[in-house]
């Protein structure tokens, strides 16, 4: 679970709820979480949030075995024009029953 609060007063009563509850709990007050394959990095100067997946992307890659891992382009936005569109080249190999299964 993943909690965060302005108030660093209302958080400590929500992870004291938490602990009785449930127990002995892990907490983190820090500026970085690596959560649920996310970087999240916060800046209280400048009040941002960045988020990064670099770490979990090259993992999902090298686990399909591919090559140019660092020559991953970013986008501003995780679709493109062709979000909808199958190729219908005769090259395209499909997926393996386990690998598809693997990858959905």
């Amino acid at each position: 679970m993943k909690v965060s609060c302005r108030s660093k007063k209302l958080l400590e009563e929500t992870v004291d709820r938490l602990t009785k509850a449930y127990g002995e709990i892990t907490v983190q007050y820090c500026d970085e979480h690596d959560y649920l394959g996310m970087v999240l990095s916060y800046n209280p100067q400048q009040k941002t949030i960045t988020l990064n997946m670099r770490k979990y992307m090259k993992a999902m890659i090298n686990q399909f075995e591919q090559e140019n891992v660092d020559e991953i382009k970013i986008g501003k936005t995780p679709a493109n024009n062709n979000l909808f569109q199958t190729r219908k080249d005769t090259d395209s190999i499909l997926l393996s029953k386990h690998q598809s299964i693997q990858f959905h």
